[in-house]
């Protein structure tokens, strides 16, 4: 189904269709509905057993402090949350700013960003039969000295898919000479929240692409930088 892009603050956002975008969402609604009707049973028992337990000073929920989980970083006040350019990274090197003309991938260079995978995972069009459901976002930024940049957001049905769909974008990197840069969470080591890495390798015409991936829970973010002409 065609994407449709969409004018924000002069900023141009991929979107899928919108009857696709109420498609699937009508489908995850019901899935997650029947989730958490299961999960607010198990809410209620679990508060009648804490009132039913005797009074002890050692008691984990002794002086009112209850841990609440963090908040999705892909999602603010219910919309869908993609980076401003101040906090793409290597801001401070090439100084994003939105990218409000041609897609970053229109020409020779920006066609760089499309490999090992990424075009395909980038794709916000209706997934092809067999691939998992998905919906997909991108933005994309330019920078100084042509540098261009590419989020791209991907809400799976779940946070196993979102696990595997990751691994093989970390698969399809390093095939093509990327390393992982020191500081990445290894695979797996934080569970479904959180999970960090960054990636770096050369490309052709002397360049150098960097890729920075993010999980949390049925989301996966890609953020792929491919550095400017000249260094600034």
């Amino acid at each position: 189904m065609a994407e449709v892009e969409e004018l924000l603050d002069g900023v141009v956002v991929r979107l899928p269709a919108a009857e696709e975008i109420r498609r699937r969402g009508q489908r995850r609604r019901a899935r997650r509905r029947a989730g958490t009707a299961a999960l607010c049973a198990g809410v209620l028992m679990a508060a009648g057993a804490w009132i039913l337990l005797p009074a002890g000073t050692d008691r984990p929920h002794e002086g009112g402090v209850v841990a609440t989980a963090p908040d999705n970083p892909f999602r603010e006040n219910g919309m869908v949350r993609t980076l401003p350019a101040e906090e793409v990274p290597l801001y401070g090197t090439w100084r994003w700013k939105e990218n409000e003309g041609r897609p970053v991938d229109s020409d020779a260079r920006g066609e760089l960003l499309n490999r090992a995978g990424l075009g395909a995972f980038c794709s916000v069009a209706s997934p092809q039969p067999g691939a998992p459901d998905r919906v997909g976002y991108s933005r994309e930024y330019r920078g100084g000295h042509d540098a261009v940049a590419r989020q791209c957001l991907v809400e799976y049905d779940d946070a196993a898919t979102a696990g595997e769909q990751l691994g093989t974008v970390h698969t399809g990197l390093a095939a093509e000479g990327l390393r992982r840069t020191p500081g990445s969470t290894p695979d797996g080591a934080r569970g479904d929240r959180g999970a960090t890495a960054a990636w770096a390798g050369p490309a052709p015409g002397g360049h150098t692409l960097r890729v920075y991936t993010r999980r949390w829970e049925s989301w996966v973010s890609v953020v792929e930088i491919l550095d400017g002409t000249d260094k600034p």
